[in-house]
């Protein structure tokens, strides 16, 4: 039997959100709180399991350990570096992480290399092991070496982890050590050959820079002997160089001072006569000139004679009018001749000014015929003396070539001349015999087991949960359904009170936990909706057998306790049930009133509750959808409407008759009832569509029979429920009987 996880107040909540209507049954996951619910109440098979599985590993691996044993040995070989030590150098060069990582995921895939471990097949120590004697087929043998033979780099650092497993403790460390022997062979054997080509290619290549160096100094001296008449110009000492600067100097002095010569003359020429102001020097040589000197002299005489005179006589006297004459007469001489000295002088340094423009003319030829034959020279000295570069240049750099490469054949020869120099990979420890089994491992197996086998009960436990597609929660309603639940009835079997008739079970045991249930529903279908909304109401289901009936009868005996008029009405004309509850009701019913035999008032009974009555289905009629769909089915529910506050009927089931259809498309709503892990989510989901497709509206679901057990409803609940309950309410209380899977009278309801 299926139990529902819903506890006492989720009977009483208010109608939950529903999702979209048209959202795919199963679209929802398993939620915590389902995964929960389900090892409750799955707890015993997966126990089960967890112990068949742990046990099976139990055995399993007692059997393996001493079956088939394995003995795993392993050594270490250390890469540090794929370049072979250098001479003379005690640290070995630094190396990106990812390089060194590749060098050693290179020699892993060298250590498994199918040659390496065919040489060691043939190796007399691996051929002494059990395991090689054990198989006569050495190809399988092989085989059995490539697969099992495990070479790991171990993480972060530059060691290789070989590992091999054998039945018998003393052979995995004679075929580790064995095939580690045959690497390290095998990697030395390659980098010698290696490095002994190497240098004999460099050892010709030094030969011929050697030739060509003593080639170069060959020319070099017989071209500084043919083409350097000066001697020091290689060493640079150039005496060409340094008269051709020097000449190249007073050449430029020369031209600067002829251009002041020149400058001199043109200014001397441009001026006129009198323009040309006369040098103190050249006055006082005019001044000396014998004419001009006497002509002085004779004039301080008349000067001095003037004075000597006036002393004696006044201006006015004939002797100083005379003296005077003969003074102006001596100046006038003396002005001439001054004036032409002068010319003379003027005449003088023009003459002296262009000759000696023309001299300096002159030298600044020849000066410069000279230099451009210095400059000749020194052309040719630099053409040859950059021809003699080029030379050394070459030299020195086949020299430089040539010191490398002799001093990489010299480490060559050094690493080839012993074993000092071959790449540093080498074996850390001998492999030795293992101290204990690597298989089977005990606490491995049996941990792993155990993880492992509750989490396959866990699985398989999940996994019968999502293959059961049955309703057997009301959150299964609203996350698969998309129907707001108004309530869970729990199974009759769970009951603590001994209930004859469950379809009346509010009517019979008002105290009862049923009875509280249907209570329950009855709030949430007034909370629903408006009143006036709900007048008339429909309960309906997808299959038979789902407690339509009982939900119909039990909901207008708790509405009509609470002092509502309700009239209840057997609509199912395929099989009515409701004259079997209530013996009062008449034998004529609905099918009456719909084909107009009688007056709807007539067709009424009465009950022992005043606020119900009743309405049976009346005879069965052949065409019972023709009469629901018909103008009378209207009429009947607009005066029953308008007599009783709501009209409750009992609807046959949805997905086998089309009654039901149309009936829901004719009242205000319908209460869907879904038998708990009897209707599976597609046939619930399939009769919801059936109801909204004919625009029929659902107030909510009511899970009837929802079972309790491990996970779901707790019985301790009802009980406390009932130990709440007055004294007088604990009157024909039962036992409770234990589920048992059969059919009762709950589910023929």
């Amino acid at each position: 039997m299926t139990t529902v996880p819903v506890t006492l107040p989720e009977q009483h909540l208010s109608v939950p959100v529903m999702a979209p209507a048209g959202a795919p049954a199963g679209a929802a996951a398993l939620s915590v709180g389902d995964v929960v619910r389900v090892l409750r109440q799955r707890i015993f098979l997966i126990l089960f399991v967890w112990l068949f599985f742990v046990g099976a590993v139990v055995g399993l691996t007692a059997f393996l350990d001493r079956k088939y044993p394995y003995y795993t040995a392993q050594s270490a070989i250390l890469v540090e570096s794929p370049f072979p030590k250098t001479p003379m150098q005690l640290t070995p060069p630094l190396l990106q992480v990812e390089l060194m990582n590749r060098y050693v995921a290179d020699q892993a895939l060298l250590v498994k290399d199918e040659g390496i471990l065919s040489e060691a097949m043939t190796d007399a120590e691996l051929m002494s092991t059990d395991w090689y004697q054990s198989n006569p087929d050495k190809n399988e043998l092989l085989d059995e070496l490539l697969k099992k033979l495990s070479v790991k780099q171990a993480p972060n650092t530059s060691y290789l982890i070989v590992k091999f497993s054998t039945h018998r403790v003393e052979d995995a460390p004679k075929i580790v050590n064995t095939v580690i022997r045959k690497y390290l062979a095998r990697v030395k054997s390659m980098q010698m050959r290696q490095f002994q080509t190497e240098r004999d290619t460099y050892r010709d290549e030094v030969a011929r820079l050697k030739r060509e160096i003593d080639v170069l100094r060959d020319r070099k001296a017989n071209f500084i002997a043919s083409e350097f008449a000066v001697p020091g110009v290689t060493q640079g000492l150039n005496i060409v160089g340094e008269t051709y600067r020097s000449l190249a100097e007073e050449v430029t002095r020369l031209e600067a001072e002829k251009l002041q010569l020149k400058a001199a003359a043109d200014n001397l020429r441009a001026l006129g006569p009198r323009e040309v102001a006369v040098s103190p020097q050249t006055r006082m040589l005019i001044e000396q000139d014998p004419q001009i000197s006497g002509l002085m002299a004779n004039q301080l005489a008349l000067r001095q004679a003037r004075e000597m005179r006036l002393r004696r006589v006044g201006e006015k006297h004939r002797t100083i009018q005379d003296l005077d004459a003969q003074l102006a007469a001596v100046q006038e001489e003396l002005d001439r001749l001054i004036l032409e000295k002068e010319d003379e002088a003027r005449q003088y340094q023009l003459s002296q000014a262009e000759t000696a423009y023309l001299n300096a003319t002159q030298a600044e030829l020849m000066l410069r015929e000279r230099m451009l034959t210095e400059q000749a020279r020194q052309q040719d000295i630099d053409r040859k003396l950059a021809t003699y570069r080029n030379l050394e240049e070459e030299q020195l750099l086949l020299e430089r070539q040539y010191q490398e490469l002799y001093s990489f054949q010299t480490q060559l020869d050094i690493i080839t001349s012993g074993e000092q120099g071959i790449a540093q990979v080498r074996q850390v420890g001998q492999a030795l015999p293992p101290r204990e089994k690597s298989f089977p491992k005990w606490s491995l197996n049996i941990g792993g087991g155990a993880v492992l086998g509750m989490i396959l009960a866990v699985g398989l436990a999940l996994l019968l949960e999502l293959s059961d597609t049955s309703v057997k929660t009301p959150r299964d309603l609203v996350r698969f359904i998309h129907i707001p639940v108004l309530g869970t009835v729990p199974d009759v079997d769970d009951e603590e009170i001994d209930i004859p008739k469950v379809e009346l079970a509010c009517l019979s045991h008002p105290r009862s936990m049923m009875a509280e249930a249907f209570r329950g529903i009855r709030t949430n279908l007034l909370l629903s909706s408006p009143a006036e909304q709900q007048r008339s109401i429909m309960v309906a289901s997808s299959r038979p057998e789902e407690g339509r009936t009982t939900v119909a009868a039990n909901l207008a005996v708790s509405i009509a306790v609470s002092g509502r008029r309700i009239l209840l009405v057997d609509a199912n004309f395929h099989r009515p049930a409701l004259r079997e509850l209530f013996p009062k009701a008449l034998e004529n019913g609905l099918s009456n009133v719909l084909i107009g035999q009688g007056r709807l008032e007539d067709m009424v009974a009465s009950t022992e509750l005043p606020n119900l009555d009743i309405m049976a289905s009346g005879p069965i009629p052949p065409n019972p959808t023709e009469l629901l769909a018909g103008s009378y089915m209207r009429e009947f529910i607009a005066w029953a409407t308008g007599r009783y506050d709501q009209v409750i009927f009992d609807g046959p089931p949805v997905l086998l008759v089309s009654d039901a259809l149309v009936l829901a498309s004719a009242v205000d709503g319908v209460v869907f009832v879904c038998r708990a892990k009897a209707a599976s989510r597609g046939v619930v989901q399939r009769g919801r569509d059936q109801i909204e497709r004919v625009g029929g509206r659902i107030f909510g679901a009511v899970l009837n029979g929802a079972q309790s057990s491990r996970g779901g409803y707790f019985r301790e609940q009802i009980r406390n429920y009932y130990e709440y309950q007055p004294e007088q309410a604990l009157e024909g209380r039962a036992t409770p009987v234990l589920p048992d899977g059969g059919q009762n009278a709950q589910d023929k309801a």
